[in-house]
């Protein structure tokens, strides 16, 4: 593995337990994305670090006699080059979120469910302004029985719901 960008991250967490089965965590981190290289071929001169990716995040978690609840929500921009008309004015946003919970119905038996979004700031383009990436949204459910302790049988549905319309 070798950096190149020039660059280092800088990346932290901190975990607090403030009663039995509950921790609430937020944890940070920026760094540069971008190569050197890219960043000259895009920009010219000494670029090198310029374009940085910022992350924050929170999370909770509590669990209690046979179920667990978590939520974790990760904020994240980017330092883009200004490229083109229009450029880009701003860092490009983009926020994730997901909550999901499972509860065991006897040893060995569950079920759990989980509902993730991440959504994506506007930017001004030549059409107005519009998002930089189509939000998604997603529901999973589904069970589960763990016939080994590390051998897991697993059936689970899933919807996914993208604002950009059909991928292929």
């Amino acid at each position: 593995f070798t950096d190149d960008n020039s660059g280092r991250q800088v990346a932290g967490r901190v975990a607090l337990h403030p009663i039995a089965g509950l921790i609430v965590g937020a944890s940070a981190a920026h760094g540069p994305f971008v190569s050197g290289e890219a960043a000259r071929a895009a920009v010219g001169g000494e670029q090198d670090g310029a374009f940085a990716q910022t992350a924050w995040g929170g999370d909770v978690e509590y669990s209690r006699a046979h179920y667990v609840l978590r939520v974790e929500t990760v904020f994240s921009q980017w330092t883009m080059p200004a490229l083109g008309s229009p450029a880009i004015s701003g860092p490009l946003r983009a926020v994730a979120t997901f909550v999901e919970g499972r509860y065991k119905i006897r040893p060995g038996f569950y079920v759990a469910a989980r509902a993730d979004r991440l959504g994506f700031s506007e930017i001004s383009g030549s059409k107005g302004p519009a998002t930089w990436d189509a939000t998604m949204r997603r529901i999973e459910a589904g069970g589960g029985y763990f016939i080994e302790r590390n051998l897991l049988l697993k059936i689970s549905a899933q919807f996914d719901d993208r604002d950009g319309g059909r991928t292929r």
